[in-house]
């Protein structure tokens, strides 16, 4: 008839697992969970098992099980631990008479169902102290709250499964080549203060020459590269699903190594599965906790996962309104891989060094290379970059370039405006970014050509979506508290939180922090590509970010009026000017909001205003 009861389902999933219990193994320290118990329930549940159903999933993966060749010692542990794997969101709950097994989206707590509520499981008739092992004390025993803790948080946190998605290199997905490698750079602003001999704590700022080289206001330290990126495509079955439904098979991989950036890469992935999970929120299946579980046993459940991988790609890339974040899709099984690494073969392929030992690989959607930073510059400049082209008559030159007035139109209210609604997302879901910069704005396109909106000729905002990435150090903003860091910076302002405090004031501050980061990224963005260069070797005023800090924050002491003027008295800028005093300085006055976003929330602490990105976008500047 059809039916296969739950019993049936968890032990076809565990023997369609047994081909991969690396993955699974290298974490049974984290579990803590009793062996006995557990495997008690599998032994229990394999007396019921039908003898054809076994006979067919034996003979199925038969072939991959000698080619794995696991050793016999890890596959009682490996069975356990598959068993967790193949339970996914799905917490053991103990009552006085029977095992059951309840579905849960809230916080762990282990009571009966109501009883409208409550259904049965097969593993009602497993009586508990049957293992001949066990000692036979289960009312003491702490698995069913770890279990239950475990799964419970990962269901909240996370629908879209990508923290339980493991894809087989090879099998589901190939590279294609080595894009190159990422770092960060640590900021760090300095105050001076002037104190007196006579009583300590009597302090006062005092503002240093600006041009004291001694007596920096910031300083910057590049980590170096911690993150290798990849370029891939999904292959085989689930590429071949991709490309049936009109969606884009390439992504991009990620490789995170060493201490430093393992943490980036927990915090991304705690970060983006949270949005995710807003975005699937109207999916059943994902808010039930389905996705989770179907992805933690995909070997078993290939077709059911690589139909939500599908879904979740358009959701992110393709849909009426994508996804304003970069998406992860989950993560490179590379357990399965360690003993058939050959260094000189993947060094032939990709010219550099496999992954080393303890690195996670993660895959998102590809959305491009292109960023706010490689559109910072002057579009002379990038127009004389494109070589010509031969025709049938001739070698054809690049054409000339759009209208200004087109052009800027595309910069402010595409790319700027794309920008604050996507910080804006952020925000409404409780995520702030923390390191906003011109490399983080992604700018793309929902068709397959991920260049075109970055074209010095793109001026059809329609075609633009503007994305935000490197989440690894952000977090939730009711958590801003408990980053010693941010409680310093906030103390410069004139806030005293406490760690730990969930006030008004605080989340309006970590918003305030992210719209002053975006404030120098839109200034660097108009300041580069929309200025008019009157010839290809004229020289072009400094408009990183370090020079426009030291400009607005030292010289000019965030008048932006000053900081006008002296835009003004530079060629190259007189059309922005015009530009942004339309509409009576609407442009100036969007970014003298950003650039005092942080002061503002500092005026307002005891108050209940706040300044919200997606406050900006009633502005004139962008209608």
């Amino acid at each position: 008839n059809r039916r296969i009861d739950l019993r049936h389902k968890l032990i076809l999933d565990i023997f369609f697992n047994l081909c991969h219990p690396v993955s699974i193994v290298k974490n049974f320290h984290q579990q803590k969970v009793r062996i006995e118990e557990l495997i008690c329930v599998i032994n229990s549940s394999l007396t019921h098992l039908h003898q054809p159903l076994s006979t067919r999933v034996h003979c199925k993966r038969l072939s991959s099980i000698e080619r794995e060749n696991r050793r016999s010692t890890k596959m009682k542990s490996a069975l356990l631990l598959l068993s967790i794997s193949t339970i996914g969101s799905w917490a053991f709950c103990t009552t006085q008479n029977s095992h059951r097994i309840q579905q849960s989206h809230s916080t762990t707590c282990l009571k009966d169902s109501p009883d409208d509520t409550e259904w049965t499981s097969d593993f009602d008739d497993f009586i508990p102290g049957s293992n001949p092992d066990s000692d036979g004390d289960t009312s003491s025993s702490g698995s069913a709250p770890a279990i239950a803790s475990i799964f419970q948080k990962r269901s909240t946190r996370d629908w879209s499964g990508v923290q339980s998605r493991q894809f087989s290199l090879g099998e589901d997905m190939i590279l294609a080549d080595f894009v190159g490698k990422m770092g960060f750079d640590e900021v760090t602003d300095w105050e001076y203060y002037y104190q007196n001999e006579e009583d300590p704590k009597d302090r006062k700022v005092v503002q240093p020459n600006p041009f004291d080289e001694s007596k920096p206001k910031r300083t910057r330290k590049s980590s170096g590269s911690v993150v290798r990126v990849f370029r891939g495509e999904f292959v085989g079955r689930l590429g071949g699903t991709l490309r049936s439904q009109g969606l884009d098979n390439r992504v991009l991989v990620k490789e995170f190594t060493g201490k430093m950036a393992l943490q980036l890469a927990r915090y991304e992935m705690l970060s983006v599965g949270k949005l995710q999970s807003e975005l699937l929120a109207d999916n059943e299946d994902a808010a039930d906790g389905l996705w989770i579980q179907v992805a933690s046993s995909r070997t078993a459940t290939g077709r059911t996962d690589d139909s939500n991988v599908c879904e979740l790609v358009q959701q992110l890339s393709t849909a009426r309104k994508p996804a304003p974040y970069l998406g992860i899709l989950g993560e490179v099984n590379l357990a399965e891989l360690e003993d058939e690494w050959d260094p000189n073969e993947f060094y032939r392929a990709l010219g550099v060094a496999p992954p080393k030992a303890g690195a996670i690989w993660i895959v998102y959607e590809y959305a491009g290379l292109n960023t706010c930073a490689t559109y910072s510059e002057p579009a002379q400049l990038r127009r004389s970059r494109i070589p010509p082209k031969k025709t049938f008559f001739g070698v054809q030159e690049a054409p000339p370039l759009p209208e200004w007035r087109k052009r800027a139109d595309y910069v402010v209210k595409g790319i700027m405006k794309g920008a604050i609604e996507a910080l804006a997302t952020l925000h409404d879901n409780g995520i702030a970014h923390r390191s906003i910069g011109r490399s983080s704005v992604i700018l793309t396109s929902r068709t397959q050509d991920k260049a075109e909106p970055s074209s010095v000729y793109a001026t059809n905002a329609n075609l633009l979506s503007v994305k935000l990435a490197d989440f690894g150090f952000s977090g939730l903003l009711e958590e801003s508290t408990y980053d010693d860091e941010f409680l310093m910076r906030a103390g410069s302002f004139g806030f005293s939180f406490r760690k730990g405090d969930n006030s008004l004031a605080a989340t309006n501050f970590a918003m305030a922090e992210d719209l002053h980061a975006l404030g120098f990224v839109f200034l660097g963005l108009i300041l580069s590509s929309l200025a008019e260069l009157p010839r290809l070797d004229s020289p072009m005023p400094a408009t990183d970010e370090d020079t426009l800090q030291r400009l607005l924050g030292e010289i000019f002491d965030k008048d932006i009026e000053q900081f006008r003027e002296y835009v003004e008295a530079e060629e190259v800028w007189n059309s922005l000017v015009d530009y942004l005093d339309e509409n009576d300085g609407a442009g100036w006055t969007v970014l003298e909001t950003l650039f005092k976003a942080r002061e503002k929330a500092a005026e307002n602490k005891n108050s209940l205003s706040v300044i919200t990105a997606r406050g900006l976008l009633s502005n004139p500047f962008f209608q």
